[in-house]
């Protein structure tokens, strides 16, 4: 299936061919068609583990849509057909796979709570005692 609608005798392959290629590769495993070869040629060109990253969603993404499309099809070769040669852009967007988050932000859990944020009264009131504590003359 794959060899049959990709060249396997490449060199290079730009960012988005090697997306398009790893989500075929996800279709194709998914089908019982394994390249375990060519996915490791494919994330061979990633150069950073962000790439990787981006590279392995694409290919998990291609076989979670063939355990939702083969359902609908009698065979493995028309849902390979359907979502691979029919489709005109069968690849997810880089910017699909794109978290909302920069590298750098932190995640909410791991934030201050906002029971430390403080309330809306001085330092010295924090100090004193509560009033339910206090004797009234």
């Amino acid at each position: 299936m794959y060899e049959r609608a990709f060249d396997t005798g490449w060199d290079s392959l730009s960012g988005e061919e090697a997306i398009r290629r790893m989500y075929a590769l996800g279709i194709a495993t998914e089908l019982g068609h394994r390249l375990p070869d060519e996915r490791s040629r494919i994330r061979a060109l990633a150069s950073s583990a962000y790439e990787r990253s981006v590279l392995d969603l694409a290919f998990e993404e291609g076989k979670r849509e063939v355990q939702d499309v083969h359902p609908h099809h009698e065979s493995a070769e028309e849902t390979w057909e359907v979502l691979v040669e029919e489709s005109d852009s069968p690849a997810p967007s880089p910017e699909s796979l794109q978290t909302d988050r920069r590298p750098n932000d932190v995640p909410d859990a791991v934030g201050q709570p906002p029971l430390l944020d403080g309330y809306g009264i001085d330092d010295l009131e924090r100090l004193r005692l509560p009033s339910f504590l206090t004797r009234e003359e």
